[in-house]
């Protein structure tokens, strides 16, 4: 009896022409992707993600993946026509198969431009198993994500007489607690992008900052290109910032593909978030990501599937940071619709979006003046607005969430900021030479830091810090654990953005921190 099958929507690259597409050319051309599950009890999961309590890895397998004959049929099914399961986890299916395979299986047609790929209808899978999975994964390659980092326009507001901010100056600007994130691991999400260990000891060495741990972990092969290459000036900051702020913590790079010819970048990201999930070895508590662009250049199944890995991450216990974007309320990286964007993944609602600052430090290393970043010289302003993909999550309920006419409520972005204006920029050491770099890409590892230093405090107090952190960060909010930033908006690339207003806003969130009153807040 011949199944029925439903479609599953959210696959379709938005904004893509089928105009500008042929029929795929080789129906053995190999695709890699994968099949996303939802939790089997997604209100549960939920509510345990409110309650605080972490879970182990093996109880949220048990008590929130689904049952094996489930499994095992869905893998019966999706193999019946050639496609291959390369690795099956509790709530990913890894797949591999041709194009001729895929097509069959789930019903689809791929059409192919300049070697990118995508496929031109929703997949269609069997009734029973629609309501169990978010969708896939992989379909296509045209998607991508990219670093946030940007190099100052002019020196005049740059610390240090023009050299940038050097990590004791955000150490005193943002009062971080004394603690250094001994005992903690934060985990650096990178895609293509190495690094050189000279540069990196260089930076510390040249603080006086005892050199953390230092562990590189190939997701998927790719090899640390030794930080040879212009972008890779964003695994470099990343790790010298982040250690600099917590030496006492250990960094682990996760390092996968930024795409290439048969996989896709959003199948990379899910590929290093999960990685960092189940690894056993090197234990990551925090995980900082310095990638995005618009939401409405991913699949709106690819970025559920990021935030379900985020939100399994979050009930083990783990903490993740993402850079809101460098593009203010217009979002996107290149040209695109002059509408506002917010950029994926910094839309997830389980992750904590990180936002930017225009900081002016005194003599005294004390904050003299502190505004959202703007656009003043079109060299960028802080990623922010209203997520048209996800709803308002619970954190968010009871604030005032600036929507723009035409526009729906949604899950609004940043959570928090930290400076991030190239134009007050940070000293890094790139390929044996000084230079300055600002963006949230920045802002990101430098709040991955400031939590493992809390989240120290909390082991020695034995309290719980990390996890799903949202709730707890926006009832400390209104509090002294935030520095309100009121001044400035995100207008950008012709695009009307937001205005920094007092409370929450779409440009900074609750603004940057005030690192003594936020571990006093966190851990009371």
């Amino acid at each position: 009896m011949p199944q029925i099958l439903r479609e599953v929507p959210g696959h379709i690259v938005p904004g893509e022409s089928l105009a500008s597409y042929h029929d795929r050319l080789d129906p053995q051309r190999t695709v890699e992707f994968a099949m996303v599950w939802r939790s089997a009890d997604e209100a549960g999961l939920e509510a345990r993600l409110l309650s605080g309590r972490p879970l182990t890895r093996e109880e949220l397998v048990q008590d929130y993946g689904w049952d094996a004959f489930v499994k095992e049929a869905a893998v019966r099914w999706l193999t019946t026509e050639g496609v291959h399961v390369t690795h099956d986890s509790a709530f990913i299916t890894w797949l591999e198969g041709s194009m001729a395979a895929i097509e069959t299986t789930l019903q689809v047609r791929f059409v192919e431009s300049g070697g990118k790929f995508m496929i031109a209808q929703e997949p269609r899978v069997p009734q029973w198993l629609s309501p169990a999975i978010i969708g896939f994964v992989g379909l296509e390659n045209v998607s991508q994500l990219y670093p946030g980092f940007r190099s100052p326009s002019r020196v005049d507001a740059l610390a240090n007489n023009g050299q940038g901010f050097f990590p004791m100056d955000i150490q005193t600007a943002y009062q971080f607690p004394p603690s250094d994130g001994t005992g903690l691991t934060i985990g650096l999400l990178e895609f293509s992008n190495g690094y050189n260990v000279e540069d990196v000891g260089g930076f510390w060495s040249q603080f006086g900052i005892p050199a953390p741990s230092l562990t590189f972990v190939s997701v998927d092969g790719t090899p640390n290109d030794g930080g040879v290459n212009p972008w890779d000036l964003e695994a470099t900051l990343d790790i010298e910032w982040s250690g600099a702020m917590a030496p006492g913590a250990s960094l682990v790079v996760y390092e996968a593909s930024a795409g290439n010819q048969d996989a896709a970048f959003a199948l990379s990201v899910l590929k290093a978030l999960e990685y960092a999930r189940n690894d056993t070895v090197n234990h990551p508590n925090i995980l900082s990501i310095s990638y995005g662009d618009g939401e409405t250049r991913f699949p709106i199944a690819t970025m559920h599937a990021w935030d379900s890995v985020v939100r399994n991450s979050a009930a083990i216990g783990m903490t993740v940071f993402v850079a809101s974007g460098d593009e203010g309320a217009y979002g996107l990286r290149g040209p695109g619709r002059p509408i506002c964007h917010v950029d994926a993944p910094a839309n997830c609602p389980h992750v904590v979006a990180v936002g930017g600052t225009h900081l002016v430090v005194n003599a005294a290393g004390q904050i003299a003046q502190e505004t959202g970043w703007t656009d003043t010289n079109n060299n960028g302003a802080s990623g922010g607005g209203i997520s048209q993909i996800f709803p308002v999550p619970s954190y968010q309920e009871g604030i005032r969430l600036p929507v723009k006419p035409g526009y729906k409520r949604g899950r609004g972005v940043p959570d928090v900021a930290l400076n991030a204006d190239p134009d007050t920029g940070y000293a890094v050491l790139f390929q044996g030479a000084w230079t300055i770099v600002g963006g949230t890409s920045v802002a990101s590892p430098i709040w991955a830091a400031l939590f493992a230093r809390i989240a120290q405090e909390g082991l020695v107090a034995n309290r719980t810090v990390l996890g799903y952190v949202n709730p707890r960060l926006y009832v400390l909010g209104p509090t002294p654990a935030f520095r309100p930033i009121t001044q400035g908006n995100n207008s950008y690339a012709g695009v009307v953005g937001y205005e920094c207003t007092p409370g929450w806003n779409a440009v900074t969130g609750w603004g940057s921190p005030v690192g003594e009153q936020l571990a006093q807040g966190l851990l009371c």
